[in-house]
């Protein structure tokens, strides 16, 4: 009994260690990997709006199947969000907290306006002044994010004041 007993309190200490051992929040990312992660990111929300808005466009003219409109608009959200999600996890370097802030309050609308798409067109479908509003909406956030972007990678200590 008392071998079994070691050999389990052994096994359990050593997943409490390798437990604790991945519970930290991680150093701060240097800034130029910060930068990195950050244009990917920026790029994976412009490339879901650029993709929601080829199937807006597509919907307004009945050049698409309703139903691939809606899956393709989910397949944005989904897309964006997974990058998304790995993002936010990320720490940012300790100078950059309120750039990384803006940036993800600017990711935050981009999300939320991909679900207002897919909701657009899931039910109760486009008319031409919907469609016209969500185009104005994402080539809006499109530039709003690429002015982001450049100054993510121009000079990071400027996004906080954006």
């Amino acid at each position: 009994m008392g071998g079994r007993s070691r050999t389990s309190t052994c096994a359990a200490a050593l997943l409490l260690a390798s437990l604790l051992a991945g519970c930290g929040t991680g150093r701060p990312a240097s800034t130029s990997g910060w930068q990195s992660a950050t244009d990917r990111v920026i790029g994976t929300a412009l490339s879901g709006l650029g993709t929601a808005r080829i199937v807006v466009v597509q919907e307004q003219h009945n050049r698409v199947f309703h139903s691939y409109a809606v899956v393709a608009a989910t397949d944005a959200i989904e897309t964006t969000g997974k990058e998304i999600s790995s993002y936010q996890v990320a720490q940012p370097p300790d100078q950059l907290h309120q750039a990384n802030k803006v940036v993800g309050d600017a990711l935050d609308k981009a999300t939320s306006l991909l679900v207002d798409i897919r909701i657009a067109l899931a039910s109760p479908g486009l008319t031409a002044q919907s469609a016209g509003h969500l185009l104005d909406r994402i080539d809006a956030l499109r530039h709003e994010l690429n002015k982001l972007d450049d100054a993510v990678m121009k000079d990071p200590g400027s996004v906080a004041a954006q």
